[in-house]
């Protein structure tokens, strides 16, 4: 655990390598996954510019390395360097896209399509660097990122290679037929 919601935001972290997730646990004890953050992203920017609590937990689901940024010196940097300042507002700036994406993800009935969403979500833009079409997780992690039960994910999961769109073995999910994907969003 990297940070628990209800924490003190004193610090922030840029992730120089691994991998975490970025989550909230629901009273009843559901569980829905915001974010799966990698090299490059930051993590707990919220509590620490408003000096809140945290909003999310975060768990390295691979080993992570981080700077660690602490609150008096990030808003003395963002005070002083304009340049800064704008980088951390396009970072939250795409923290709220993300959020209206997960709001989206719910608001579709169709587990199916919210299925598809998701997995378009974490595979990414084909024209970016690196883009393989694959991704690796659990069927209940991918059901907690789409807020859909495992069951409903493997039956999904089932129908989709099924069509041709997807193969998923080993917690590996590739995507055959991208605008197969795109069309059931």
């Amino acid at each position: 655990m990297i940070y628990q919601r209800g924490d003190q935001g004193v610090s922030l972290l840029i992730i120089q390598s691994g991998e975490a997730e970025v989550s909230i646990t629901s009273i009843a004890g559901r569980k829905s996954i915001l974010h799966l953050a990698g090299p490059g992203d930051i993590l707990g920017d919220i509590a620490c510019l408003d000096g809140g609590p945290r909003s999310a937990d975060v768990l390295a689901t691979r080993d992570v390395e981080a700077l660690i940024v602490n609150r008096t010196d990030l808003m003395r940097a963002l005070r002083e360097n304009a340049d800064s300042a704008m980088y951390v507002i396009e970072v939250l700036c795409q923290k709220v896209r993300n959020a209206s994406d997960m709001f989206e993800v719910q608001s579709l009935i169709d587990a199916r399509s919210r299925l598809a969403f998701c997995i378009l979500r974490l595979i990414g833009n084909e024209n970016e660097p690196g883009y393989t079409g694959r991704v690796c997780v659990s069927q209940q992690w991918l059901g907690d990122y789409a807020g859909l039960s495992r069951e409903n994910v493997n039956r999904n999961l089932r129908a989709l290679g099924d069509a041709g769109v997807v193969t998923f073995s080993n917690s590996t999910l590739d995507v055959l037929d991208r605008p197969g994907l795109e069309a059931l969003v």
